[in-house]
Order: C-alpha cells, then sequence, then structure tokens
C-alpha cells in the first residue's frame, strides 16, 4: 500500500478507527461555533453560520456558506491505497465505511428526489472523503491505524471493485475542532467526492452532518448524539445516516446490564460537559433513576480539562460509594481517573468510546471488568464471525497480526460496501440515499444489522459488549448481541 506522508501524517489511520471513540468532551468555543440566534456567539444565522442549517436540520442559504477551507490538494492531506497510488489529487484507492444506529425521529418523510440524480460515468471510480481526527484530543495511535487502513478495499477492488468500480478515499485530519471539520467536508464536496465520512468526535459529526445536509450530500458517521438543544435533531437531516445505535439508544441497554449486576447497590454517572450531551445524560439519568432510586448516588458532568481534575473526578466516585458507575466521557479521561481512584468501582458506557484495547492496557488493573458496548465484536471472536478479515489483513500487511481498530476498519468499510453495492450500477446520489431509504436492511456480518428508512436516520438494531480483561490486558466480547 503507497502512502503519501506530509505534516498530516497520521490522518487516513484514524478513518478507519473513526467509529470506534466517537469522543466526548466539548472543544472550547463550540458552544459559539454552534450558536444561532442570540446564542453565545451573537451571530444571526442559524448555526452560527457553520453549515447554513436551521433548527429543522434544512439548509439556509448553501451558496452563501464559507467555512474558511483549507487546501486539500496534493500534499494537504494523507491518502490511503488500496491496490495502488493515488491519482494527481492526491486520491490512492482504498476503502472506508460507515456506521449506523437505530431509532425513530420526528422528521417528515423524505421526497424522492433527494441529492443528485447524475449518475457516476463508467469504470468511474467511487470517491469517499473522511474527516478524523489525528492531531487534538481524540488522536488515534497511528501505526494501527495505518496499518488497518484499506485492508477491506485492497480485498474488494482485487476481486473487481463494487459493481466495476474502485474505490477511492481521501482522509484529512479534523484536529478534533468542528470548524476545521466543516472546512473538510465543504472542500470534499467542492471536489465532488461521492460521499463524506465522519469519524470520531460528536462535535465534528455534528457539526458537518448538518453542513452536508445543506448541500443534499450524504454523510455517514457512528452513533453519537441524537440532538443539540439549540440545533435540533440529527434525525432531521434528510442526508444523514448514523451507521450503529447512538448515545440515547444504548442508554436503556446500559441500565439493564447495570441492574443485572448490582441490584439494589449505589451507582453513578458521568457525562462529559457538553450541550450535543444533554439529552444523552437526560435519558440516561432517568433510566437509572427509574432502575435504582435513590441508590443513583452520583449525577455529574465531567469538565473539558478533565485530565487535570481527574484526581478531584476519582475523589467524587470514591466519596459517592458507588459501585458502579457509567462513563460517557473521553477514554483518557477514563484512563486517569481510574488510576486516581482510591477505591474499587465498575465501569460501563456505551460505544464507541473506551472499549479499545489501548483503554484497557493503559487504564489496568483499575478498570478490570470494565464493560462498554461495541459496534464490533474484539480480537477473542472476530475469527469465528468473519474469517476472511485476518487473511485479508496479513495479505495486506506483510503477515502480522491485526489488532482492534483493523477489526473496527473492516466492519465498516464492508458495511458502507454493502450500501454502495446495493445502489447499483447507475450510481448517484440519488440512487444511493433512495436505497438507504428504501428500509433494506445492511448486514456487513460484522457490524450488527442496519435499517434506514425515510424519516429513521438512526438505523441500528444492536450492540456488542465488550468487558475489560486485565489478565491480557485487552477487551473481551461477551456472548450475544444487546438490543435495546
Amino acid at each position: 500500500m503507497i502512502r503519501r506522508r506530509s505534516r498530516q501524517i497520521g490522518v487516513a489511520a484514524v478513518a478507519l478507527a473513526f467509529a470506534v471513540v466517537s469522543g466526548c468532551g466539548q472543544k472550547p468555543g463550540v458552544s459559539g461555533l454552534y450558536a444561532g440566534p442570540g446564542g453565545p456567539s451573537g451571530q444571526g444565522t442559524a448555526a452560527g453560520g457553520l453549515g447554513g442549517v436551521g433548527t429543522d436540520g434544512q439548509p439556509v442559504d448553501p451558496g452563501a456558506l464559507d467555512t474558511g477551507a483549507q487546501d486539500v490538494s496534493a500534499g494537504a492531506g494523507t491518502d490511503a491505497a488500496g491496490t495502488g497510488a493515488g491519482n494527481g489529487t492526491g486520491t490512492g484507492t482504498g476503502g472506508t465505511g460507515g456506521r449506523v444506529g437505530s431509532g425513530g425521529g420526528t422528521s417528515g418523510p423524505v421526497p424522492p428526489g433527494i441529492g443528485d440524480p447524475t449518475s457516476l460515468k463508467p469504470g468511474e471510480p467511487i470517491k469517499i472523503g473522511v474527516h478524523a481526527p489525528v492531531t487534538g484530543a481524540a488522536a488515534i495511535p497511528q501505526n494501527s491505524i495505518e496499518r488497518a487502513v484499506g485492508v477491506y478495499a485492497d480485498y474488494i477492488n482485487k476481486k473487481g471493485g463494487i459493481n466495476g468500480r474502485k474505490l477511492q478515499v481521501k482522509l484529512e485530519n479534523d484536529n478534533f475542532d468542528p470548524s476545521t471539520a466543516v472546512s473538510k467536508c465543504k472542500s470534499f464536496i467542492e471536489q465532488k467526492y461521492f460521499l463524506v465520512i465522519g469519524s470520531a468526535g460528536a462535535d465534528q459529526i455534528d457539526a458537518c452532518a448538518r453542513y452536508a445536509n445543506s448541500r443534499q450530500w450524504p454523510y455517514i458517521s457512528g452513533g453519537v448524539h441524537e440532538s443539540n438543544p439549540r440545533l435540533g435533531s440529527l434525525n432531521a437531516l434528510r442526508t444523514y445516516f448514523a451507521a450503529y445505535l447512538t448515545y440515547e439508544q444504548q442508554a436503556p441497554v446500559i441500565t439493564r446490564e447495570m441492574r443485572a449486576a448490582f441490584s439494589g447497590q449505589k451507582v453513578g454517572l458521568i457525562v462529559a460537559e457538553n450541550d450535543n450531551l444533554d439529552n444523552y445524560a437526560k435519558i440516561q439519568g432517568n433510566s437509572l433513576k427509574q432502575a435504582f432510586g435513590t441508590k443513583l448516588v452520583l449525577n455529574d458532568r465531567a469538565p473539558k480539562k478533565i485530565q487535570a481534575e481527574a484526581t478531584s473526578i476519582a475523589a467524587k466516585i470514591c466519596n459517592s460509594g458507588a459501585k458502579a458507575v457509567v462513563w460517557n466521557a473521553s477514554p483518557g479521561g477514563l484512563v486517569n481517573v481510574s488510576k486516581a481512584l482510591t477505591c474499587s468501582v465498575k465501569f460501563y458506557g456505551p460505544g464507541n468510546t473506551s472499549g479499545l484495547n489501548v483503554v484497557a492496557t493503559g487504564g489496568c488493573p483499575q478498570i478490570d471488568g470494565a464493560r462498554f458496548f461495541s459496534s464490533y465484536p474484539q480480537l477473542d471472536k472476530i475469527d469465528s464471525i468473519d474469517p476472511g478479515f485476518r487473511k485479508a489483513y496479513r495479505a495486506k500487511n506483510g503477515g502480522a497480526d491485526p489488532d482492534d481498530i483493523a477489526i473496527n476498519a473492516w466492519g465498516l468499510e464492508k458495511l458502507v460496501g454493502q450500501m454502495l453495492q446495493a445502489a447499483g450500477k447507475n450510481l448517484s446520489h440519488r440512487t444511493f440515499m433512495a436505497t438507504l431509504n428504501s428500509g433494506k436492511t445492511f448486514d456487513s456480518g460484522v457490524f450488527p444489522a442496519v435499517r434506514f428508512t425515510p424519516n429513521k436516520r438512526f438505523g441500528g438494531s444492536a450492540m456488542y459488549l465488550l468487558e475489560a480483561d486485565c489478565g491480557s490486558r485487552q477487551y473481551k466480547t461477551r456472548p450475544g448481541r444487546y438490543k435495546p
């Protein structure tokens, strides 16, 4: 696999883990970026001009949008190569994937004509743009992701591609910053990339999903939050598709698992201080209160500078007497807080946030037994679920063994590939989104099945449950799949 390296050397790599850590924790200034009329930024346009999108998710003035996109011509990004080198624009042959969540919403039916009806030319490759954090608080281990990039794309391209078309993917570093993420999405769209995929970072995903919707451009991400208190529901965005269960949809399943193990005992909840997570915090808190009553002894929000306040957060947990705590804040924060604990506590949480083996390595032995949901199985189960994965990975990486980030990448690429395959040879935005909205079930065999309808942007059906095993310093896959 050929990779161009630049100052943004890890950008391509991160795409494969974008489903892994749909990061929590709001960057300073995000509130101002999102503000609508009368909001903190004082801007007069809906969504603070971040995408020209009103609270109903509809375009305000797509032609007037300009977030100061940076040049993403050759040298500005890193390419993921599948079966060959990139072309003159810096695009390699590779692939990426997306995840979808499940659930409903209040938006109306999607009109039949969403998206440009112009089909790709015969033999024209499918170009996919991905924005992902390489620098910033949610950066993913670079070497692991670089190895994982394009494994499935290489596999499928060797078999003739998708409906005779090769996959090409360009990935850009969004610096874990919403305004940068929108500039990358804007550039992808202006360069006519067929599809844009969002990586880790709830704030970045929210911003780009709204921008892409204003341009009637298909956008896929992992399941993150469902709504912003000022901008409205992501379910109202007609071109948005979340690729596995949202945090809100996972909330009752988390409560169910905690109640089975800690009925009658004290429990707690810690959620990142981020308005995108306000709805989740409310739903998860109410769910725990209903199940545990007065035994819910801690319900708090983690500050933005969570690493600096890890000791005080750990003290709150231990002083509360909670035996189990739901955690939906940064994975790095979990490692720091767990190291500062003076008591024993079991952590639970939604995926994909803290179920990476790098978290187990950093957090053990304190996080032994922690359980987090995930859109993909861990290394202990992948061979029985998809025997072709390890062989394909080794073929791509000189016989090296894969890690869990590679499983996620494989599953994502496989899922999006299935969606593109189903859209047929006359591939256009209109046929692609009509295919997704048709009610057809997509099941890659790795990720749980997803299904969308015109008024259902969250299409996931279930999650895996991972448990930290500090004997091996890895997460192991619990039996079965867990449905809301």
